[in-house]
């Protein structure tokens, strides 16, 4: 006898599991704007390496990274695969295009059109997840959406405002993001694994790309000589071995962990593992970008203190960040990351009163030792592990 035919809650359960397991050329194609996303904020670094240039780029990275990864969760819920989505998503893109052009001066000339084009960008997230998201998640995105077109109010707001409330305005919406996680944390989503860490792991990529990116147009205009080349051996060798530090076998033990969680618990888990610790690894990388840009013209002498800082400081925020993701994954020790973390601050000093290719060097040698220790102690067969087919 024949099989009976699906309901369609069924159907649509089925091919959302498909889809999630697998990233789209749609996302890739809008995961290309992030790349412009970051040499924006990294612009901010690079010509205000101070405190208060560094909370500013922290603020607005936080900010757009929110409303970013919001788009990673509306591909894990809805496939991508109709002519409206793939319009919508575009549409959504050349928007973040436009607000990475007001990234570098948000907080004075064009905060307001940076205000304007978050209100864009979330009206088209809203919208989407409304429609296309299932029921359980719409009922969220009506109270997460409309916070979220609040929070470009507050940033258009900003706009026309100077000083410490211009602070405030921008800090609220952390407030906000906080209210809607907790909200979202209660139920209504249930992010597929396979996408969730497959697309984040891709925006790692990104995020290291922008890293090399600065090594080369550091190094591009100077003379091409044995300490240029040195110094970008190092660097590349540097971001390589952070790579590394994602990359061996952690991503596919976090596949296997996020999707033997239970649905109820694992939107909170997604949450801090890919918005909040994603988001101090990403900006660490960012400070490592910002810090080499100036590190080419003399690699063998002493680097400026906030160059020096911002490297060593850089990959100390990137390893706590991944040491942060790991503890709460439970994908493996986390102690080695953070002492390697903090003997990366101490570097700083070598960097500004040596040479920033011993910084590089030092750095490097840290990382690279972390990796050959836990790999030693790594149970055999440990390292790269399949994870469970989904079955949600």
């Amino acid at each position: 006898m024949a099989s009976p035919t699906p309901s369609r809650p069924v159907v649509r359960a089925t091919r959302t599991a498909r889809i999630a397991a697998r990233v789209s050329t749609i996302e890739l194609l809008f995961d290309l704007v992030f790349v412009f996303t970051m040499t924006r904020v990294a612009e901010i670094i690079v010509h205000h390496p101070d405190p208060t240039g560094i909370a500013q780029a922290a603020l607005v990275l936080a900010l757009v990274w929110w409303m970013y990864d919001a788009f990673a969760w509306l591909t894990n819920q809805a496939t991508p695969d109709t002519t409206g989505f793939r319009i919508a998503l575009i549409a959504a893109m050349a928007a973040f295009l436009v607000m990475s052009l007001a990234i570098p001066d948000a907080f004075g000339e064009t905060g307001v059109l940076f205000g304007v084009t978050y209100i864009v960008v979330a009206v088209i997230h809203a919208a989407l997840f409304i429609v296309l998201g299932g029921a359980a998640a719409a009922r969220r995105m009506f109270v997460v959406g409309t916070s979220n077109v609040l929070v470009g109010v507050l940033l258009v707001i900003a706009g026309f405002v100077e000083g410490p409330l211009d602070w405030v305005l921008f800090g609220l919406p952390l407030l906000a993001f906080l209210g809607s996680a907790l909200l979202s944390a209660r139920g209504g989503f249930d992010p597929g694994a396979s996408h969730m860490v497959e697309r984040h792991g891709l925006l790692m990529i990104i995020a290291f790309g922008e890293s090399i990116v600065s090594v080369g147009v550091g190094a591009t205009g100077h003379a091409i000589e044995a300490p240029l080349l040195v110094g970008t051996v190092l660097a590349v060798a540097l971001v390589a071995a952070l790579w590394w530090c994602y990359f061996d076998g952690d991503d596919s033990r976090a596949e296997a962990r996020m999707a033997s969680v239970a649905p109820e618990r694992r939107t909170g888990l997604a949450l801090v593992a890919f918005y909040v610790e994603h988001l101090v690894m990403i900006f660490g990388l960012l400070m490592l970008a910002a810090g080499l840009h100036g590190l080419f013209a003399a690699p063998f002498s002493a680097l400026e203190a906030p160059q020096a800082w911002l490297i060593g400081c850089g990959v100390a925020l990137y390893l706590a960040g991944d040491a942060a993701y790991r503890g709460t994954l439970d994908l493996g020790p986390v102690s080695t990351r953070l002492l390697a973390a903090a003997l990366a601050v101490a570097t700083a000093w070598i960097g500004s009163t040596a040479s920033g290719a011993l910084q590089l060097a030092c750095l490097l040698a840290i990382v690279a030792g972390v990796l050959v220790f836990e790999n030693a102690r790594r149970p055999r067969g440990a390292a790269h592990p399949t994870a469970p087919t989904e079955a949600s």
